[in-house]
């Protein structure tokens, strides 16, 4: 039966409404679709000669001789559809979509579903055998994952199978198309179906223009942003139309995600059975996006008694193992309620747009948290260093105090050596003293003068020569003697006064010899006067010089002694005057940096409580979202008011530390060290704390909240 034309010059003004021969045209098609959903459950995959096919026109005569009348006409619909799609997606758009409602015929679904997407003008379908010759990064990870793409289809069947080959060439193409992408697990099974219907090069072009146009693109990014605003539109479908069921999830803790993000990943190829997954692939083909929802929540609704009596491991296990066949044998079931489903895509525009602002204020607050834990951070390893500082200022300032210990032990030697010196300078003192005294005393004794030398020298030359003159006169006697012995002879006795003569000569001869022994030994014993006193007076000579010498080095070693000693008492006030500037440094630096550390810690709790309250007083409450954006919003910008107040400098007075400060100028060279703190705290800040804190409390009910 034909269906009414619109004028080619008419403008469209929304859906048109059905004729009567077009409501009893889909009257029929229902009757139509029971009974070929009996012959599609038979056919799985598709014979070659269908897929070397292309795009070729479907004309009725394709179709089988044992069709019913009944099919024939639908043969004869889908044809004419086909042959004049422009006619039809322009103005029999209501009709069309109602049609593939019901329902593709199996061997129009490939023409149908590139005609819908309008994959004939691809231009990347003319480098398809191109992108098949280059290598991609992705093919172990695609070679990986094609057993685990309907392992139990014959057509995939078997590590070399047909199925295998061409959609591992299908995926690696698309994964040099889009890069950013690459590949994803999912994808394969929406590929795997298109693969079932058209022949590769139809299939890839079919899968581009549904990542680039059916939000599939999105949806399969590394970031995965598309499934988070899906999860959040769906779960406020959830709340709207099933609260009852919402309440349930929630109480037993069972996400949103746990069993929707295959749905809209794979389109339910991976939850039905392929002919139930196939009728909801056409709607979607039509529909986009949408036909997910609605079947979701088709399917919870038709469940909501036995899921709200499950705990969640009951739930998992239902919705993995009853809820896929519940429609076996009657998809048009699942697909009535699903399109009873109320959808406004008007609220799904502004829930994508609710979703985005409050993705852009989580992620400013994530932006802010990681500054304040990176500036916690740096405070950590300031006050690791700190403690370090520390840890080293005590120990210079132990090694001062040994350093101090062993130069008080030195001084007490340098002490007892000048000690000893100055008892040696003393006694030497003394014996020069001593030695200055005697000196004196042989220069005052006349004897033992030089003059009384010189007169012993004279003395014993005029002895020397008397007895010379007496040996000369004693020799002369002899001399006599024997010349009168001569001329006497013995003629005549010697007179006695003769003999008295020579008597008196022998006697007063041996008066000389004995003057002159006397007059020797006299002569040694001045010698060796002299020779003593010369020695005597050279060594009194060179003990003065030796002691004058040491009086000198003694006087120098005391002055050396005294000047190491006040450098000494110097260093150790010195040494004592920094330690005791190092000590309160370290001591000022420590207090600050425990309290900017006690004070972040407590700025970044506040924050994270403040976010956690915000968070789950925002799911408890779901109703007014716009003015939880705005409280929400005001409550941010006061939180960088005061995040801009606390920037400012930290600054302790000495009055807080309890320790009067001596050196003004040491202590601000010692607080130069260390960078400026975060930021700084008054009396005013800690009010405006406590305000913020109750704030979070003071937050609309029923404000919503992302998953």
């Amino acid at each position: 039966m034909d269906s009414p034309e619109v004028p080619a010059g008419a403008p469209r003004a929304g859906p048109e409404p059905l004729s009567p021969d077009e409501r009893e045209l889909l009257a029929k098609l229902e009757e139509q679709n029971r009974l070929l959903e009996a012959d599609s459950k038979s056919m799985r995959s598709v014979n070659g000669s269908r897929r070397n096919s292309g795009s070729s026109l479907v004309s009725s005569s394709s179709a089988s001789s044992n069709l019913s009348h009944l099919e024939e006409d639908t043969w004869i619909l889908w044809g004419r559809i086909v042959n004049e799609w422009d006619e039809w997606r322009k103005k029999k758009e209501k009709l069309l979509k109602e049609l593939i409602r019901k329902g593709i015929p199996h061997h129009f679904r490939a023409i149908v579903w590139q005609l819908l997407c309008s994959a004939a003008e691809l231009p990347l379908k003319a480098q398809y055998s191109e992108l098949l010759r280059m290598s991609s990064p992705c093919e172990r990870l695609i070679r990986r994952d094609i057993a685990r793409t309907y392992p139990e289809h014959e057509f995939f069947r078997g590590q070399d199978s047909l199925g295998q080959e061409v959609l591992f060439n299908v995926m690696k193409a698309y994964s040099l198309v889009d890069r950013e992408v690459g590949y994803c697990q999912g994808s394969a099974f929406i590929v795997g179906l298109l693969l079932m219907q058209m022949p590769e090069e139809e299939a890839f072009s079919v899968f581009v223009r549904l990542m680039q146009e059916y939000r599939l693109r999105e949806l399969f990014k590394p970031s995965m942003a598309e499934l988070g605003l899906c999860i959040y539109q769906f779960e406020f479908l959830l709340q709207e139309q099933l609260p009852e069921l919402n309440v349930h999830f929630r109480s037993q803790s069972f996400l949103t995600s746990m069993y929707a993000s295959s749905w809209f990943l794979t389109l339910f190829l991976t939850t039905f059975p392929l002919p139930v997954a196939t009728r909801v692939f056409d709607i979607f083909m039509y529909e986009g996006l949408e036909i997910v929802f609605r079947v979701g929540m088709a399917l919870l609704q038709f469940n909501q008694a036995e899921l709200v009596q499950l705990d969640m491991e009951g739930m998992s296990q239902y919705f993995q193992k009853v809820i896929p066949h519940q429609f076996d044998s009657c998809p048009d079931k699942l697909i009535l309620r699903a399109c009873q489903v109320k959808y406004n895509p008007r609220k799904m525009k502004r829930l994508e747009k609710e979703y985005a602002a409050l993705k852009s204020k989580e992620m400013e607050e994530q932006i802010e948290i990681k500054r304040l834990r990176s500036e916690n951070r740096l405070l950590k390893q300031r006050i690791e260093t700190l403690e370090k500082e520390s840890a080293a200022l005590a120990d210079r300032l132990i090694q001062g105090q040994v350093t101090r210990a062993q130069e008080a032990e030195e001084n007490d030697v340098i002490r007892r050596e000048l000690a000893l010196v100055r008892q040696r300078c003393s006694s030497a003192t003394e014996s020069l003293r001593r030695a200055q005294s005697t000196i004196r005393e042989l220069q005052g004794n006349p004897r033992l003068s030089e003059e009384f030398v010189a007169h012993l020298e004279t003395e014993l030359e005029r002895s020397r020569l008397r007895e010379s003159e007496t040996l000369g006169a004693l020799k002369e006697m002899q001399d006599k003697v024997l010349d009168m012995e001569k001329v006497c002879g013995g003629r005549w006795q010697e007179p006695r006064a003769l003999h008295e003569a020579v008597l008196g000569v022998q006697l007063r001869e041996s008066q000389a010899q004995a003057e002159l022994r006397a007059l020797r030994q006299r002569v040694l014993h001045l010698e060796t006067q002299g020779r003593i006193q010369r020695s005597v007076l050279g060594r009194a000579e060179q003990a003065c010089a030796g002691l004058r010498e040491q009086l000198r080095a003694a006087a120098a070693q005391s002055q050396g002694l005294q000047a190491q000693l006040s450098e000494s008492h110097r260093k150790h006030a010195e040494a004592q005057c920094k330690s005791k500037e190092e000590v309160m440094a370290v001591r000022l630096r420590e207090a600050d940096s425990m309290a900017a550390l006690a004070e972040m810690r407590q700025r970044v709790a506040e924050l994270e409580i403040q976010r956690e309250e915000g968070r789950l007083q925002g799911q408890l409450e779901h109703t007014d979202t716009a003015q939880y954006i705005r409280h929400l919003q005001g409550h941010i910008r006061q939180l960088k008011a005061e995040i801009r107040l606390l920037r400012g400098p930290l600054s302790f007075g000495a009055v807080a530390l309890g320790t009067p400060l001596g050196d003004e100028d040491s202590l601000g060279s010692s607080d130069e060290e260390l960078p400026p703190p975060p930021f700084a705290l008054t009396p005013g800040d800690i009010g405006d704390t406590g305000d913020t804190g109750d704030s979070s409390d003071s937050e609309p009910e029923g404000a919503p909240t992302a998953p």
